[in-house]
């Protein structure tokens, strides 16, 4: 039997407080549906099996008065808004449409006009990264264990980490599991006690690749830009939804390594340039001060704190139906953390600083799909031409938008 528990708030959650509750809600039980808030941000309500409804309040209260209680003073600061977010239009939405499949949780199969947007975004976040001078890199879909406990995900993010196993190297545990998987559709609860301890993990960002690249390294004064593109993943729980928050997805990541002043200088760079293009794209959205889904515990809300009062988070939000919003990219500041990690210098000047900035390519085929519709004749012309001038197959790999020239 499923119950709806209500949970008065100490005070109506503000902006910040009511989006960091229902990002982290959902990892309190995996049997958590619908977490929502009341109009005026005064209560919480979520849908969750009886038998676990007394100890999921228990943990949502706690949850909640640690969040209002570290956020409270705290005001979201815009660093651009688009021309469209003084008349946003709505004219789709994110659930699966034509060309859109949804093959399992969180993951998602494009084709036709949604795999078109999908190439088109790709080519012209490619195009704009030409701003830089750049290296490319090509990374595995998979990360080391290590690699990932030294960028502190596994204290940080235990819940959305994805772990690669296989089967002992045994031939007792294979044929084991053989016989017992000879007539079964899925995996047996007993499979998981026939696994390796995981030695990777699928990789949930695809800049850690570049800091493992550059371990020991001593970086020229001037610094160093990479291009890289990947497959990222990151188990959501509950809040997997549709297109809009996926556990496999596709990022574009420009990551930059150097002085403070360097990749400070490289993040208000991009937030002119990326901020430009949302309004070519005619996207209501907002380039803000944000904070990443830390796991609930004791110094969480301390981590969340520092990035909204230090500005070393920002998140292009864009506008969804229902007054919803959707992350497409972040813009991060690291300061020397990736630096002292792996132990990248920087010649004259100590440990290396980092800023990466990270694209979700489904994300913003979401977004505009949602604003725009699925019917080309209200697009942007210029989005309009590039795709639709060439069939799918012969699509040019390049952005219609003009870029500054090389630096």
């Amino acid at each position: 039997m499923i119950r709806t528990v209500t949970i008065p708030l100490q005070e109506s959650a503000t902006d910040m407080a009511r989006e960091e509750i229902l990002k982290q809600v959902a990892h309190l039980s995996n049997s958590l549906r619908n977490p929502r808030l009341s109009s005026d941000g005064a209560k919480l309500k979520f849908d969750v099996p009886e038998e676990e409804a007394e100890d999921t309040r228990h943990h949502a209260e706690h949850l909640c008065a640690l969040i209002q209680r570290s956020l409270r003073n705290l005001k979201r600061k815009v660093v651009h808004r688009t021309r469209a977010m003084s008349r946003p239009l709505i004219r789709g939405t994110t659930a699966p449409g034509e060309g859109v499949h949804m093959a399992g949780p969180g993951q998602v199969m494009l084709e036709g006009l949604p795999l078109q947007l999908f190439r088109y975004f790709d080519s012209a976040l490619a195009q704009l990264e030409r701003n830089w001078t750049t290296r490319e890199l090509l990374t595995p879909t998979l990360i080391p264990a290590d690699v990932l406990a030294k960028c502190d995900y596994f204290r940080s993010f235990p819940n959305t980490v994805t772990f690669a196993c296989h089967l002992e190297p045994e031939a007792s545990v294979i044929n084991a599991f053989r016989a017992r998987h000879e007539k079964r559709t899925t995996i047996d609860h007993e499979a998981l006690a026939d696994m390796s301890p995981p030695e990777a993990c699928l990789a949930p960002a695809v800049c850690y690749h570049v800091y493992h690249r550059n371990q020991g390294v001593t970086l020229p004064p001037e610094g160093i830009a990479y291009s890289v593109r990947g497959k990222c993943f990151r188990y959501e729980s509950s809040n997997l939804r549709e297109m809009a928050r996926l556990w496999d997805f596709t990022m574009r990541e420009l990551v930059f390594l150097g002085t403070s002043d360097y990749v400070l200088q490289e993040r208000e760079r991009c937030v002119q340039i990326f901020g430009e293009f949302l309004d070519e794209l005619g996207l209501a959205a907002e380039i803000r001060t944000a904070s990443d889904p830390f796991y609930i515990a004791p110094d969480a809300s301390s981590k969340t704190y520092f990035q909204l009062t230090a500005e070393t988070k920002y998140e292009l939000s864009a506008l969804l139906p229902n007054k919803q919003r959707l992350a497409i990219g972040s813009l991060n500041y690291h300061t020397d953390f990736f630096g002292r990690a792996f132990d990248i210098t920087v010649e004259g000047a100590g440990p290396a600083f980092s800023s990466c900035i990270g694209f979700g390519l489904e994300r913003f085929v979401c977004a505009f799909l949602a604003q725009h519709g699925d019917d080309p004749g209200d697009w942007p012309e210029q989005v309009r031409t590039a795709m639709l001038s060439e069939p799918l197959s012969t699509m040019p790999q390049v952005s219609p938008f003009e870029v500054v020239t090389h630096k």
